[in-house]
């Protein structure tokens, strides 16, 4: 049986972090080109993945959604990590930059759609199924709310790759709070 608050937490922490990372790398890209065409290039990028995500249902539902989901959040946790370490340590490597962000904003295609089967899959009745729905598409309006304010915030008072390193923290909420 789901945890429905456990679960409730584990979805707004990673939406959250989802939404900071678009956010914070786009502003990364922007502040170590100065380039716009590629700032839109990665917005492309990321368009794309998400205009492709019509082909990625039929290998989610080959597969279990539980495991894609936790799959999917687990590497999209270690791709941020890593491209922390990227904005630390390599911040000229743009390419490498964009390649890790085309992987994470695909493994998010994949994370969405499994998780929100799982709810059917989990939640046996209709009347909790539309309460916890309707919880999800609560968070999911908070979320888009308070990510560009948080993303302010974060990206005044810290730098680009400390602002990512707490993206990272609060995927890695995320998967630890998942079951």
């Amino acid at each position: 049986m789901l945890e429905k608050k456990i679960y409730l937490l584990s979805r707004a922490t990673m939406l959250l972090s989802n939404s900071l990372f678009g956010m914070i790398i786009i502003w990364w890209l922007q502040t170590q080109t100065g380039k716009s065409s590629l700032v839109g290039l990665t917005n492309a990028i990321f368009s794309i993945t998400a205009a492709l995500s019509i082909f990625y249902g039929p290998i989610i539902d080959k597969h279990s959604f539980k495991r894609t989901s936790q799959t999917s959040l687990l590497v999209q946790t270690i791709l941020l990590f890593l491209l922390t370490a990227v904005m630390f340590w390599l911040s000229h490597d743009i390419v490498l930059t964009i390649l890790i962000s085309t992987i994470l904003s695909m493994c998010d295609e994949f994370f969405n759609p499994a998780d929100r089967a799982i709810l059917k899959e989990s939640v046996p009745s209709k009347k909790d199924l539309n309460s916890l729905i309707s919880k999800l598409s609560m968070i999911d309006q908070v979320v888009n709310i308070a990510d560009i304010a948080l993303s302010g915030v974060l990206l005044s008072l810290l730098i680009a790759g400390q602002s990512m390193l707490v993206c990272s923290c609060l995927s890695l909420i995320s998967i630890c709070t998942l079951r």
